[in-house]
């Protein structure tokens, strides 16, 4: 069986993404962490936290679910850590 991942684009954001997958793993809390870090701001309060008008910025949203979908793909290897995907 060969498993390929999609992940959300430009609408999907939503003010708490994240937020209950970085409190549940430590892989994903590291890479939005990590991204605070490389952007020099906290894009993770942004995707937790709001204001909406802010995370729907097009500088804002493109790496936050850019991240978020990382944060997704860190939590699944952490739990299995044989997972594969195909594309």
């Amino acid at each position: 069986m060969k498993i390929a991942l999609l992940f959300a684009g430009q609408g999907a954001q939503t003010v708490g993404m994240g937020k209950d997958l970085a409190a549940a793993s430590p892989a994903a809390a590291a890479l939005f962490a990590q991204a605070d870090a490389q952007l020099g701001y906290s894009l993770s309060n942004l995707a937790f936290e709001g204001p909406a008008e802010e995370l729907t910025k097009t500088a804002v949203f493109q790496p936050a679910l850019y991240v978020h979908g990382l944060a997704c793909l860190a939590a699944i290897r952490e739990r299995l850590p044989n997972f594969t995907v195909a594309a």
